[in-house]
């Protein structure tokens, strides 16, 4: 939804205490709603405004989490009528998948090879020991 990396979001979690995930025992982060609302906030006032961590500090400090909260759910709100606007979002996904079902279908063509190879060594090292067998029994 961000189209952030992970690390940036631990990295915000570190610095803006307004951002709360719930953390599961395996180490995973829930977002609720209203930290994914900070979030695209925060992102809007650094990306966008070119705002520092410091300086958005600041601004919610001076302007409350409310004046916070209505940033965010514009910048959601952009970033769905962007996203309905530009299928290229959906066919990238569609062509992430498709390319993976090709990996999936390049590991089983190769795994076939690397069976057929072991199939056939096997079969060579079987003759070899037949014909070491038969060398010692004359």
């Amino acid at each position: 939804m961000l189209s952030l990396p992970a690390h940036v979001l631990r990295f915000w979690e570190s610095k803006f205490r307004q951002i709360r995930p719930i953390k599961r025992a395996a180490g995973r982060r829930f977002y609720r709603p209203n930290d994914i609302i900070v979030l695209f906030a925060i992102k809007k006032l650094l990306h966008g405004n070119g705002m520092t961590i410091i300086g958005v500090k600041r601004f919610i400090k001076e302007n409350g989490i409310k004046h916070l909260t209505d940033i965010g759910k514009k910048a959601r709100d952009e970033v769905g009528i962007m996203k309905g606007k530009n299928s290229n979002l959906d066919k990238v996904l569609f062509d992430l998948k498709k390319c993976q079902d090709g990996i999936k279908d390049l590991d089983r063509h190769r795994l076939t090879e690397i069976r057929t190879e072991l199939s056939s060594l096997r079969s060579r090292i079987t003759e070899r020991i037949a014909i070491s067998i038969s060398d010692v029994s004359e």
